[in-house]
């Protein structure tokens, strides 16, 4: 029966890394009104975050198969062409994905610092990441009975594996820890006040990611509502703690947006030619200011 072997590792690096960053991408940036450049940049961590998920290792009779999530990007060798092989230890600041390591090699790798490295007939080096080196080796070994089982071995000036284990923690903590203090900062912003200017034309609404400039001249009606309509659905925006902040669905109004905190009443209602904005402080009295604000702006909006 021919050798046969196949693996699939998870890449964890890329789950730690590039989840959070949707996440707070989902939660916090407006996708449909975002400028292009955040579109483009969110979407290529989305790919970044999919291609490196996972890297599968195959081996037959014939060839070693590597392929990282889905089979988009993948790599054939074959068996006859390789010379030599090794279980290795790569250095945490080799990092993963695919790219060039010191040696003139490649190293395919989506988490961890364990890895096999394949020398070809012609010189070439390719290091495939792995979490089980030992089984891969035996693998190749077994299906390549020509290829020389090279030592087990760091290179010369890699860490021993334990400090390779606890440089990999310390990455994932300074990860985990900094997409938390991100995350809490941009939140905390989220719950302030936002900063609300009135002009002789333009009601001007500043918070991150769904402030907006209003023209006055778009306004059909001005009130001050004692108590919030019924909000249907968030359908572009930050919802947490009672605090809304973006594009909303809501009963009888429609679509337009929030800037409010739903425990403070009254809300200024300024509905527009197309859509509208309701607007509220934590400070009630803030709110009433706006509102006597706007009618001076517009005089004619006064019920």
């Amino acid at each position: 029966m021919a050798p046969h072997y196949r693996h699939t590792q998870r890449g964890w690096v890329a789950l730690v890394a590039v989840v959070p960053g949707l996440l707070l991408a989902l939660a916090f940036v407006p996708l449909a009104h975002a400028p292009v450049g955040v579109t483009i940049a969110i979407a290529a961590v989305a790919l970044v975050g999919a291609l490196f998920a996972t890297l599968t290792v195959e081996v037959d009779a014939r060839q070693v198969r590597v392929s990282f999530t889905g089979g988009v990007v993948r790599r054939t060798v074959e068996l006859q062409d390789v010379r030599e092989h090794r279980s290795v230890r790569n250095p945490w600041y080799y990092g993963w994905g695919i790219h060039r390591y010191p040696g003139g090699g490649w190293l395919w790798n989506v988490a961890g610092p364990d890895a096999v490295e394949l020398v070809l007939r012609d010189g070439r080096r390719w290091r495939i990441g792995t979490d089980e080196p030992e089984a891969l080796a035996r693998a190749i070994s077994a299906a390549a009975p020509g290829s020389l089982p090279g030592p087990a071995r760091a290179r010369a000036g890699e860490p021993a594996r334990s400090g390779l284990r606890w440089a990999s923690v310390a990455v994932v903590l300074v990860l985990v820890l900094g997409t938390g203090a991100f995350l809490a900062t941009l939140f905390s912003r989220q719950m302030r006040d936002p900063v609300v200017t009135v002009t002789p034309t333009t009601l001007k609404i500043e918070t991150p990611f769904y402030g907006q400039d209003y023209a006055l001249a778009e306004a059909t009606s001005l009130s001050l509502e004692p108590t919030l309509p019924c909000v249907e659905r968030r359908t572009n925006g930050f919802a947490g703690a009672g605090v809304l902040r973006g594009w909303f669905d809501v009963r009888g109004l429609g679509h337009g947006k929030l800037f409010v905190d739903t425990a403070q009443p009254p809300f200024v209602l300024l509905r527009l030619r197309d859509g509208f904005v309701l607007v509220g402080f934590s400070d009630p009295a803030t709110t009433r200011a706006l509102h006597a604000e706007l009618l001076r702006a517009r005089p004619d909006l006064q019920p």
